[in-house]
């Protein structure tokens, strides 16, 4: 699942506290099973079996409680996997964690949401749920199995009937570009709040050249991407499409600034931490100590945390917030982490 970008629209999100000791906004990605019920053609998770006690959720979220306290942060949990829903104790621990004060929205394939679920959630009143659609009919269900848009738009729908915020996630690659339209049509049909999209993340050559879009591919759905923003803007000046991701800027949108490890950690049902869940870097597993130790103990962790700005970036207009882009795409595909991003087609004026 892909990190969403609501957390970041937010105000005091740096991890280190609000104004006059305020306290900011902390994310947790919490991959609670491995397992799920979709094969996706770009999912990342190779173990699909971890799958974490009820003990080891309690164990964890405490740790987390004590790393809020430490950094002076409200905690936001996104409980993911695998499929979430598929863990026996999902509604418990959303109750834990709606219980202690926190925060908490679910990342899902949305298949097996139905009215009964959907009621369930609400009454737990979640900040939003994010269902993956990768396209409409065939292309959503090429990346991810057949039938699988179908199911998913019906949990889309009890999701809406509950009155539940929905998100829709998009993972651009090179088989589903010219689908976004279609996608935000049935978007806006069946009420969805937001429809953000990212570049899809690969580790190899074969995935890079089968999936990855080229900078020109890339560029090209930004501008198509802005202009469908102005299409579907609301009464409220507010917009279906989102543009907050990495070098969405440059056509209009927010600048980000992913800062991993200080704004967002994640944790894997096998208790693995790590910064950014799409960058291959882990720091420990937090059934062997706590957040923040494992945190400032790791070099490359650290080295993310400080997010120096790449030298090819200096003269950029954005560098100070984009930092270079996203760290996860570049390394991906070139196994380089602090330089400029492989899609960047930012050309300072001389």
């Amino acid at each position: 699942m892909q990190m969403p970008e609501e957390e970041r629209n937010s105000s005091n999100t740096n991890g280190d506290g609000g104004p006059q000791g305020a306290p900011g906004r902390h994310v947790l990605q919490w991959h609670i099973t491995h397992r799920c019920n979709l094969f996706c053609a770009h999912c990342y998770q190779d173990d699909r079996a971890a799958h974490t006690s009820a003990e080891a959720l309690r164990e964890t979220l405490d740790k987390y409680c004590r790393f809020l306290a430490k950094i002076n942060c409200r905690g936001h949990v996104y409980l993911t996997g695998g499929e979430p829903l598929l863990h026996p104790a999902f509604f418990e621990l959303a109750e834990e964690i709606t219980r202690r004060g926190m925060a908490f929205s679910v990342l899902t394939n949305g298949t097996l949401i139905d009215l009964k679920t959907a009621n369930r959630l609400a009454l737990l009143h979640p900040a939003f749920v994010q269902v993956s659609l990768d396209g409409v009919g065939e292309v959503h269900d090429r990346v991810r199995g057949l039938y699988s848009f179908e199911r998913a738009l019906k949990g889309i729908d009890a999701l809406t009937v509950m009155r539940i915020p929905v998100m829709v996630s998009f993972t651009a690659q090179k088989s589903n570009l010219n689908s976004f339209p279609a996608l935000a049509k049935v978007c806006e049909q069946h009420g969805v709040k937001k429809l953000w999209w990212d570049r899809v993340v690969t580790d190899t050559p074969q995935t890079t050249e089968k999936l990855a879009l080229s900078t020109r591919q890339f560029r090209r759905f930004v501008k198509k991407a802005a202009r469908l923003r102005e299409r579907y803007k609301r009464a409220d000046g507010s917009s279906l499409i989102s543009m907050e991701r990495s070098l969405q800027c440059m056509d209009g949108g927010g600048c980000y600034t992913c800062h991993p490890g200080v704004n967002m950690v994640t944790i894997l049902a096998d208790g693995t931490v790590m910064p950014c869940r799409r960058l291959p870097f882990t720091v420990g597993n937090i059934r062997d100590g706590e957040l923040d130790e494992l945190l400032s103990a790791d070099p490359t962790a650290q080295k993310l945390m400080q997010l120096p700005i790449p030298e090819e970036c200096a003269d950029c207009r954005y560098a100070k917030t984009c930092r270079g882009g996203a760290k996860c795409v570049t390394y991906g595909q070139t196994g380089r982490l602090f330089v400029k991003d492989v899609n960047c087609f930012y050309k300072a004026k001389k």
